[in-house]
């Protein structure tokens, strides 16, 4: 790994406000083996209010949620996975914001970072910020501007995060010597000085090291020479290069993959193998000990076929992902990094238990009582979820694990989306994450889902442990408009001879309500209607929910009788 030291320096110049941001990290040991130095910059656009708040979740995240990624991933793929996540969050609060028709005004902004990982820099660029490679004193440009130039000759933004539901980033992989330095920097000083200027500077704070007093100076020199923009520009130089054994990554950006099947005793870096849990078309899952430390845990590889399907590969390494993410202890937990990985496998924590659906085909529906329990317990799991951006999108009943005590554990994450991208979405067409009958409508007409999503699966589970049937059958999934929902009707759990108290099938049915903003606000809101009888549902259910069948025999015998007065007054008029 690179030994370095950097410098950074930001300021609004004569702006009222700076809309870059920028970080240089470099990671305790463990972190810097597998994901090295990291050196990035934003710029929100000068033409949005708000484009400083783009830049800054740009920088704060990619740094937090890069340095969490699993090493299944080449620093390179994960890179740009994790930008594609920040590009759909941001794209999303545009959408959602009073800016969507107009991007200039939404939550737009550059980024450019560089990686410095083993002795290759990973370059990563969409906008005009710039990057410059420096060596021996020779500065060479490594980006392009994603400009294009408009009506009146004026030039805009064609490439930035947030423009675009879909993100392509400019990446590349240079070798790296020691003595050479990398110097990120937006376009108010990149357009205001020559590269001979600002590299004159350098080679002084070189000299003097001390590169934070360049990086202020150069931008004092912009400012002096006329730049009316934001100043930001940050230096990495790499003063040594440590070779330990290094991992070897495939083209595609994944380790290689183990193409024969694994045996109980098979070892797999620091796991032995005791036994395959299950074994599919898709992947192959094993429970594993760690060699030293006898932590149990699960392996999951893809099957040989499903090796060339990045989308599903990406799927399976996101599990790992989300598991560090996220702590609770209704949800699967990722594992610590400490073991070394040379092959493609992901680890996740070992969980016994069953599956919810099988405690109910074992002891049939659940009392009132566990029922509340687990509801609260899935609620709890799904807002950690929550607060981390992510939703889990494959509530069902095999995806919930009943342990001791009936404690709940919420796992495969999947069809998780992290802040609303989908690794498998295809733009041409609609994306359907996990159970078709646990699935809220939004997904069926193509809304963009969020918590209240999770709020509608979780009351349907709910629906099915108590009568084993689902609330519109399978009438959701046949919906295509937003039209077409308003003409879903909602099965009260007493027509499906469920005894259940009126409020309470009332809290379900709002809860899994076909219109998202007729549901409850939050999910804390449902449980605590889940324990509480609220005074809105205190009235009993209408007849014709409780009894249809008899309602339409009265109905069918009154008419009969209509029909025979009838009869009878017609045949004995005179």
């Amino acid at each position: 790994m690179p030994e370095v030291r950097w410098g950074a320096f930001s300021g609004k110049g004569i702006k009222n406000i700076n809309q870059d941001c920028h970080a240089v990290t470099v990671p305790d040991f463990s972190r810097l083996q597998r994901r090295g130095v990291i050196a990035a910059v934003a710029d929100g656009i000068s033409s949005s209010q708000v484009s400083q708040y783009a830049s800054e979740l740009a920088i704060n995240e990619f740094v937090r949620d890069y340095l969490m990624t699993a090493d299944v991933w080449s620093p390179a793929r994960a890179a740009e996975l994790v930008l594609r996540t920040i590009n759909t969050r941001l794209y999303i609060k545009s959408q959602l914001s009073p800016y969507r028709e107009n991007p200039d005004k939404g939550y737009v902004c550059t980024f450019s970072a560089v990686l410095l990982h083993g002795d290759k820099a990973i370059l990563l660029h969409c906008g005009d910020s710039r990057i410059y490679h420096v060596r021996q004193h020779q500065a060479q440009l490594c980006t392009e501007d994603h400009r294009q130039q408009g009506e009146g000759g004026q030039y805009y933004l064609s490439n930035a995060l947030g423009i675009k539901p879909e993100l392509h980033v400019d990446i590349t992989v240079r070798d790296i010597q020691t003595g050479d330095s990398f110097v990120v920097m937006t376009d108010g000083i990149a357009e205001t000085l020559s590269v001979e200027d600002w590299l004159a500077v350098l080679h002084r704070a070189d000299t003097d090291t001390d590169l934070n007093k360049g990086c202020e100076q150069i931008a004092t020199m912009a400012l002096d020479f006329g730049c009316n923009d934001n100043l930001t520009i940050a230096v990495v130089n790499v003063t040594a290069i440590n070779r330990p054994v290094r991992v070897s990554y495939e083209s595609s950006g994944y380790l290689p993959f183990i193409q024969s099947p694994l045996t109980n005793g098979s070892i797999i870096d620091d796991w032995r193998v005791e036994k395959q849990l299950s074994n599919t078309e898709r992947s192959s899952v094993y429970l594993a000990r760690h060699c030293h430390t006898d932590e149990l845990v699960v392996l999951k590889l893809p099957a040989v076929s499903m090796q060339d399907n990045s989308g599903f590969l990406d799927e399976m390494i996101k599990e790992e992902w989300v598991a560090k993410r996220v702590s609770h202890p209704q949800l699967l937990a990722g594992v610590g990094e400490t073991f070394s990985r040379s092959c493609f496998y992901v680890v996740l924590t070992y969980c016994p238990g069953i599956s919810m659906r099988q405690w109910r085909d074992d002891n049939g529906a659940p009392d009132l009582m566990v029922l509340r329990d687990w509801a609260t317990q899935v609620a709890g799991a799904l807002t950690a979820l929550h607060r981390q951006g992510i939703l889990h999108q494959d509530i069902r009943p095999e995806n919930v694990l009943v342990g001791d005590n009936n404690t709940l554990t919420l796992i495969d994450y999947g069809a998780a989306s992290i802040s609303g991208h989908n690794f498998l979405m295809a733009s041409e067409q609609l994306f359907i994450p996990g159970d078709l009958l646990f699935a809220a409508p939004e997904y069926f007409v193509g809304l963009w889902p969020d918590e209240r999503a999770e709020q509608f699966s979780l009351a349907v589970l709910l629906y099915y442990l108590l009568s084993g049937e689902y609330p519109y059958d399978a009438g959701v999934a046949k919906k295509t408009s937003y039209s077409a929902l308003l003409k879903l009707r909602y099965i009260s759990l007493n027509q499906r001879n469920v005894s259940v108290p009126a409020w309470l099938d009332a809290t379900i049915k709002r809860a899994c309500h076909p219109q998202a903003t007729k549901r409850y606000e939050s999910l804390s809101e449902f449980v605590y209607d889940l324990h509480h009888p609220n005074p809105a549902y205190g009235r009993t259910l209408p007849l014709m929910e409780r009894h249809p069948v008899r309602v339409w025999q009265g109905i069918s015998g009154i008419l009969a009788i209509t029909v025979i007065v009838l009869l009878v007054l017609l045949f004995d008029a005179p």
